[in-house]
């Protein structure tokens, strides 16, 4: 796998919430969005933001690392467009399609990683 599609799937892991490692499941100093609305910040405490804006669901700077993830919801409350900048590399997932620096990109199933 490329170093690009490793970062990818780093700030993917983030903005779900959830990473495995050594096949235990940690948690920790994330932020979360789920359901129709709900966001559930780093201190656990969920509420609901009822907006088609975009929203900063977090930003931070680890390691020289810089990362910007911004959401937007549709009317219904979904989301429908995810944007993943790290280092200045912008990623977007809209209408199922993952754009690099407004190149189409598609990951590789894990069956054939071997």
């Amino acid at each position: 796998m490329t170093s690009q599609r490793w970062m990818l799937a780093f700030c993917f892991s983030l903005a779900s919430g959830t990473m495995q490692m050594n096949n235990t499941k940690v948690i920790q100093n994330t932020c979360r969005t789920f359901g129709s609305g709900v966001v559930q910040p780093f201190s656990g405490s969920s509420f609901y933001v009822r907006s088609n804006c975009p929203f900063t669901l977090t930003r931070f700077t680890h390691n020289r690392v810089e990362c910007d993830i911004t959401t937007r919801r549709g009317d219904n409350g979904l989301l429908v467009r995810v944007e993943i900048i790290i280092n200045k590399v912008r990623t977007v997932v809209q209408n199922g399609s993952i754009l690099v620096e407004k190149k189409s990109i598609s990951f590789t199933t894990a069956s054939t990683l071997n």
